[in-house]
């Protein structure tokens, strides 16, 4: 391993070691302080690599604690209200923390909380952890409640109810339901060794969930953003090479993701989406702010290139690994951080209201994962 890869990965552990708090992991220092579960969880999987197994077993037990009655799990939790100086890096916090189960605490329930929360606790299962068995309860009562939120066989989540939650769009999300299809894929794996029936069951619905992700999302050369009530083939290469990564796809799925995904390059990275989203899809909310390319085909993130990074490994690309390895490598030597989201010409957004988040707890743990998944590299 070279030296500029070891101070990389120096780098991102420092910057996800930023974001723990006595709790679990927050999203970031400047404005995102709070407990995002998407946020955390993915941050987690870094976590993990590094052996900080304590700090995702707390995140686990912070979002069971606020599970609804009905089996809903929180997507964030508040740690201060989200007021103007918060997005200056001025936050406050409340006394307890303050869940939140609905978009902006008024739209419709969010998933990912619950998905990601059951994926965790089945991959810490899977690891031994002797607390995990204790959440069997909250995890069946999880899977009644998603199954509940089920239309075409697969989550149907309502408007900006993911990752990119500037964007209307609606249905069964490609994002959404490639977590749901890992979470009962990990799940029913740590549930063989205890209870076989159950295993059956869960092994099931994984079948299903499967067929119907590829009836609905395949376009016959990648698997499309969303289907509400018609199939919308944008190509989301997060989810798409997130998919490979977990194993989800075949050897024809994925070359074929894998070649669209070499069209979308750009500087260290790869587009958000393919081709952009009109302008009536953006919301008004991030149009208001100066933010409406946000996540656009516009701005730049690492979680594109890291998961087509993960999504190589996967499939054993190895010149074209060390070539964005190195890419990577070249960009975090010379920003010495990891930041939230950068501009076209590479630079960390700074406009008048909004401010790239640095440190991005998501980012940094994602990169950890991802380089770990590469046999070259040691930790």
């Amino acid at each position: 391993m070279s030296p500029k890869l070891q101070s990389v990965i120096k780098i991102a552990i420092r910057e996800l070691r930023t974001c723990y708090t006595k709790n679990g992991i927050i999203a970031g220092r400047h404005h995102f302080t709070d407990y995002w579960a998407r946020d955390g969880y993915f941050a987690a999987l870094g976590a993990t690599v590094i052996g900080d197994h304590a700090i995702v077993g707390k995140m686990i037990s912070l979002f069971y604690k606020y599970q609804r009655a009905d089996g809903l799990i929180p997507y964030r939790i508040l740690r201060g209200p989200v007021i103007l100086k918060k997005y200056f890096g001025y936050p406050s916090l409340y006394q307890k923390p303050r869940p939140t189960y609905n978009l902006r605490g008024i739209g419709k329930e969010v998933l990912d909380g619950t998905t990601l929360t059951v994926l965790f606790t089945a991959l810490r299962g899977l690891k031994n952890w002797p607390q995990a068995k204790k959440y069997l309860t909250h995890i069946k009562k999880a899977l009644r409640y998603l199954q509940f939120r089920e239309k075409n066989g697969l989550l149907f989540d309502g408007v900006m109810a993911e990752w990119n939650d500037s964007t209307f769009k609606w249905g069964n999300l490609l994002y959404s339901n490639i977590i749901y299809w890992y979470m009962y894929d990990r799940l029913s794996k740590w549930v063989k060794k205890f209870d076989y029936n159950w295993f059956n069951k869960l092994h099931y619905r994984k079948i299903i969930i499967a067929r119907e992700i590829r009836n609905k999302l395949w376009t016959g050369k990648f698997f499309a953003d969303w289907y509400d009530y018609k199939r919308h083939d944008y190509f989301y290469p997060f989810a798409n090479c997130l998919a490979i990564a977990w194993g989800f796809t075949t050897k024809i799925e994925s070359a074929s993701i894998l070649n669209h995904c070499k069209k979308i390059k750009i500087a260290f990275t790869l587009e958000t989406n393919y081709p952009k989203y009109p302008w009536w899809r953006i919301d008004i909310l991030h149009r208001m702010i100066g933010m409406s390319d946000y996540q656009n085909q516009s701005l730049l993130w690492w979680q594109p290139v890291i998961c087509y990074l993960a999504a190589l490994i996967k499939t054993n690309k190895k010149s074209e690994i060390e070539k964005v390895i190195d890419v990577i490598t070249q960009k975090i030597i010379i920003d010495k951080t990891i930041f939230e989201c950068y501009e076209r010409s590479g630079i960390p957004v700074k406009r008048f209201i909004y401010t790239s988040e640095h440190p991005f707890a998501w980012s940094s743990g994602m990169l950890i994962w991802a380089l770990k998944l590469n046999q070259k590299t040691r930790y």
